[in-house]
């Protein structure tokens, strides 16, 4: 068989979802443009119009950005997820492919899908602006920089969901993976801030927020053109897609098809990700109860609020945790 047979066979499983985040870039930029000029011209001796804001925010952050976010990690879970909850992926390993090129096809699938889009509908919406009045409010912005930023954070994210697949034994583990760990850098950071601001009353500068954010991926959608004026560091992305792409193929070669419906694949990871999940819940807890105390009563109590909030939710994470990893999903599939 040869790997045509391979992309015909990803596209009839996944062609809804690849349709519906093509439909949403011509919606995100064409559309919001046509949109936008229409809009612009009608408010162009309005006291309240600022087109040097107005005008390049059509290139940020939208709710439909937001939405293809979501779809795409929809079809890695597709991919993989789904894949192993039905018991397709029996049949999928079975075929005469190597598990590293099948993965390859997967994610290849999915960018391809995003690059040609995002590239056809982005260049409309560039150069219709371009060919306006409103051409000058996009001097000092370069095409491929405003078209990198957001494109790296969706081949990013889809990247990412991906790999967290070829450890996750069913579709719910990969996207509560994905979720989590996609918030972990900010998350654990606010969290250590607030445990060590309420036992020392300091808050600690020297975590660096805005460095551990670059490692969110939405963050290069959520920014806009911020991204471009605030010199996010697009090699962090970029370095993260490959080797995303590089250890997810690797991982998938050697995964185990007897645990496929369980949370994790590998059950020597158990352990540490008990430790996590129990420690960044308990951690959450302390911060929680700490915040409903009073700010009229003493540091002493919030203090003792915190270890309290700290230790019910060990508790209630220990026992999710043990339910969690017992957990086995799989649908009979045709």
């Amino acid at each position: 068989m040869s790997v045509k047979a391979l992309f015909r066979k990803e596209w009839k499983q996944s062609w809804v979802l690849l349709t519906m985040i093509t439909l949403l870039f011509v919606f995100l930029y064409p559309m919001r443009t046509f949109l936008g000029l229409n809009d612009w011209r009608e408010r162009i001796n309005d006291e309240y119009f600022f087109p040097q804001h107005e005008v390049p925010a059509i290139f940020g952050v939208s709710m439909t950005g937001i939405m293809i976010l979501i779809f795409l990690v929809l079809l890695a879970v597709q991919f993989l997820g789904t894949e192993r909850n039905t018991r397709r992926h029996d049949f999928a390993f079975a075929l005469p492919f190597k598990r590293r090129t099948m993965f390859f096809v997967k994610w290849l699938l999915g960018v391809g899908t995003v690059t040609v889009a995002m590239l056809v509908t982005f260049t409309i919406a560039y150069a219709v602006i371009m060919g306006s009045e409103f051409a000058g409010y996009l001097e000092g912005y370069q095409f491929w920089r405003m078209f990198l930023t957001p494109w790296l954070g969706y081949v990013a994210m889809y990247s990412f969901t991906l790999f967290i697949g070829t450890i996750t034994g069913e579709m719910v583990s990969q996207i509560v993976l994905t979720f989590i760990f996609t918030i972990f850098p900010i998350g654990f950071i606010a969290l250590l801030a607030n445990f060590i601001s309420t036992h020392t009353g300091v808050f600690p500068e020297k975590l660096d927020i805005f460095f551990f954010q670059q490692f969110v991926w939405p963050i290069y959608n959520f920014a806009g053109l911020a991204s471009v004026d605030d010199g996010m560091n697009l090699w962090i992305p970029a370095v993260a897609i490959v080797l995303f792409l590089g250890i997810g193929a690797w991982i998938y070669e050697r995964n185990p098809s007897e645990y496929n419906g369980e949370f994790l694949l590998f059950k020597h990871l158990e352990t540490l990700f008990r430790i996590g999940i129990v420690t960044c819940f308990s951690l959450l807890g302390g911060m929680i109860v700490s915040g409903l105390v009073p700010f009229t009563l003493s540091v002493g109590t919030k203090i003792i609020f915190y270890w309290l909030g700290f230790f019910l939710f060990l508790v209630l994470s220990f026992f999710f945790t043990k339910r969690l990893f017992r957990m086995n999903i799989t649908v009979k599939g045709k």
